[in-house]
């Protein structure tokens, strides 16, 4: 998700039906609420399936969301709650019980830590995809796709230290970018949280 927010034009233009503007909004918000969503599901396919249904129900609510601050509320608020559902129709109750009586009770700073992960993942990303094509592609396997390091290894056909070496020059690259920036000490702090 870009930090500058979608204009009036495009809101009024997808609340109104128009595809083109759907997809700019979904362009927008894709990559915040699949990263919220993998953080509270147990599996990337989950968060993908989730994220699909939760931009499908944006697109049957659109006349109702006329503001940017409305449709980030209604993504994130909608994904929280269809979430926590899917883990209970997993029979993940017992389990996420008191995950889900701990997050009632901080709700917003859950909430906001997780809006604050999912934009540091979109900048890392941003970032990543300007590596050469060879490191980035080990990296999206492992961080993004969530492959091992013998799996990238088989599939690459190289060895399994060649893929350490290489995911290891391609973090140091990226955060030298972030610390070659004038980044707040916080933001660099949680890229080495990440990688």
């Amino acid at each position: 998700m870009s930090i500058i927010e979608l204009d009036n034009d495009t809101i009024l233009n997808f609340k109104s039906g128009d595809e083109s503007a759907f997809t700019v909004v979904y362009n927008h918000f894709y990559n915040n609420i699949f990263s919220f969503c993998k953080y509270l599901l147990p599996t990337i396919e989950d968060a993908r399936d989730m994220t699909a249904q939760l931009f499908i129900l944006l697109w049957e609510k659109k006349e109702t969301l006329d503001s940017y601050k409305n449709l980030r509320a209604f993504l994130f608020l909608n994904a929280r709650n269809k979430c926590f559902n899917f883990l209970r129709d997993q029979k993940a109750r017992s389990a996420i019980d008191q995950q889900i009586s701990d997050f009632t009770a901080s709700e917003q700073t859950s909430i906001l830590f997780s809006e604050i992960e999912s934009e540091l993942i979109t900048r890392i990303r941003e970032e990543v995809e300007k590596l050469p094509d060879y490191y980035k592609n080990i990296l999206n396997l492992s961080y993004y796709q969530g492959y091992n390091n013998q799996e990238i290894a088989d599939m690459l056909q190289i060895s399994e230290k060649t893929v350490r070496n290489a995911k290891s020059i391609a973090i140091k690259s990226v955060r030298m970018i972030f610390l070659s920036r004038t980044t707040p000490m916080g933001f660099t702090l949680s890229l080495y949280y990440f990688f």
